[in-house]
């Protein structure tokens, strides 16, 4: 009971700085947050944690939160904008890993060893579940740019658009997530249930994110309002 409690604090906490940031940078913020989001969900999923009895890797509140930063951009850019932030979250993981690399593969010195034979040992024995979550999220914010830009297209409406989208990307990011971790090392029924209660958790996290997006759309239309008051009055 504790692991869902201190979930839903770090998925509170997460989404309350994702506004934070939104409000005071503007679309910077995003970015901002995204960033931070995609390192620490990376760093966070090495640990497991059991929920009802299953075995599962951490981020997944952290990590849930980048697509709702990535719908509040393409509810106010549009799709264009879009890729530019899928070209930098793909750089900055290709750097990211191979920083990770290189860091593993230095000669140890004798002051601290203890320290840094425990960092190579986790690095190199959890290099799966960090690669499983980079390839998940940027192939699942693929799915959900699709998805959620051409429904806006259809018909605007935010609930629609994130709620839709969500089913269908978390299922896919999921699913890879799922067997690159689980590949060969578990029961399939062991990971069926692990791949269930990971969808379920997000997909609630996912859907409480909507009004996430509904104050974040709030916040624009007064800076909107506020910016064209402000023009008016130098003109007047």
């Amino acid at each position: 009971m504790i692991n869902v409690i201190l979930l839903i604090f770090e998925v509170i906490f997460s989404y309350v700085f994702l506004l934070y940031t939104y409000k005071k940078y503007k679309e910077d913020g995003i970015y901002i947050w995204i960033v931070i989001a995609f390192i620490l969900s990376s760093l966070m999923c090495i640990k497991h944690i059991e929920i009802n009895n299953i075995n599962m890797s951490l981020g997944i509140g952290i990590s849930s939160t980048i697509y709702i930063a990535n719908n509040i951009l393409i509810q106010k850019k549009g799709n264009e904008y879009i890729k530019n932030n899928m070209i930098m979250l793909v750089t900055f993981s290709i750097i990211f890993v191979c920083l990770l690399i290189l860091s593993g593969g230095m000669i140890l010195s004798d002051f601290n060893d203890i320290t840094s034979l425990t960092y190579d040992n986790i690095l190199f024995s959890s290099v799966k579940y960090i690669l499983a979550n980079i390839i998940s999220i940027i192939v699942g914010l693929y799915v959900n740019n699709y998805i959620y830009y051409q429904l806006r297209k259809i018909k605007n409406k935010i609930w629609i658009s994130n709620i839709m989208s969500a089913l269908i990307f978390t299922f896919v990011e999921v699913m890879i997530f799922m067997l690159i971790t689980n590949f060969n090392s578990s029961s399939l029924y062991v990971m069926m249930m692990s791949l269930v209660i990971r969808y379920v958790i997000k997909i609630i996290i996912l859907i409480l994110g909507t009004y996430v997006i509904y104050i974040a759309n709030n916040f624009r239309e007064r800076l909107w309002k506020n910016e064209n008051k402000e023009d008016w009055t130098c003109k007047w």
